[in-house]
């Protein structure tokens, strides 16, 4: 090691174990915006954005970070659903686009953006079919009872009736930011049949999510599955590297013998 590395910094150093030490050990937001944004390791990018608070900076890295993964985690974090139409409109990459448009419920916005002629044609499209879409969620979201607790199995099968089972699953499953989609996904698994499979398959895919509060969320929808073909199912989708661990975590959860079997081979 020269004289100079004893003086650089740590989050400077080659070695990306280094850097993602220093993400823990700082709150800087600057600097952990500047990390998100521009360092090569999808580790210390992953670590420096969940640590990004800052609105202003989040959209920062989701407009001008150099890897996708950086700028669809930061879109994540955003709170302001005007600010991810601002991205919408200033960014063509589609995977960012879909981020956005996960995360946007506001039929105001969604309106806007499919008549404003300066949103290119798939962000006009994509708007217009999830502004249909949000009458579903509209459904959801009334509810007799107070607060943001989930609506019961009888009021979901309602919906289902109402909407098509499958389609309402698809139709909230585009919401994966959204807490009601999540919470109404979650009662979809209670349901049975093809619908509850689709949920299932919507839940895990958003347990990779980087806010970690919906991921919280996803997980306790998914823990209280208990029939044999929603287990296989979540078991199935462990295939996904970056889904594994997460969906390794809620199995250990779930007390049914078809998610203790996973461990049990693992020990043999």
């Amino acid at each position: 090691m020269g004289l100079r590395d004893l003086f650089k910094p740590a989050y400077r150093s080659k070695d990306p174990e280094v850097r993602l030490k220093a993400v823990e050990q700082t709150d800087n937001q600057n600097l952990l915006a500047e990390l998100a944004m521009t360092d090569n390791s999808p580790r210390v990018r992953k670590a420096a954005v969940v640590k990004v608070h800052d609105q202003e900076l989040l959209v920062k890295i989701a407009l001008d970070g150099c890897e996708i993964d950086a700028r669809v985690a930061a879109v994540e974090r955003i709170e302001s659903q005007e600010k991810l139409a601002a991205i919408i409109k200033a960014r063509r990459n589609y995977e960012l686009m879909g981020a956005c448009f996960a995360r946007i419920t506001n039929r105001d916005i969604l309106n806007k953006i499919a008549n404003d002629s300066e949103y290119n044609r798939s962000a006009r499209r994509i708007a217009i079919e999830n502004f249909a879409d949000e009458s579903y969620l509209d459904d959801v979201r009334q509810s007799p009872r107070s607060g943001s607790e989930p609506k019961s199995p009888r009021e979901i099968a309602a919906l289902m009736k109402k909407y098509g089972g499958e389609k309402l699953a698809r139709t909230l499953g585009k919401f994966k930011g959204s807490r009601n989609a999540i919470l109404a996904l979650g009662q979809i698994t209670k349901c049975g049949g093809e619908p509850a499979v689709i949920a299932v398959e919507y839940l895990a895919a958003t347990l990779s999510y980087s806010n970690p509060d919906i991921v919280r969320c996803v997980e306790e929808q998914l823990s209280s599955i208990d029939h044999p073909a929603l287990i296989a199912r979540l078991i199935s989708l462990m295939e996904k590297p970056e889904l594994h661990d997460r969906i390794k975590a809620v199995l250990k959860k779930i007390d049914h013998p078809d998610a203790r079997q996973v461990f049990e081979k693992e020990d043999e």
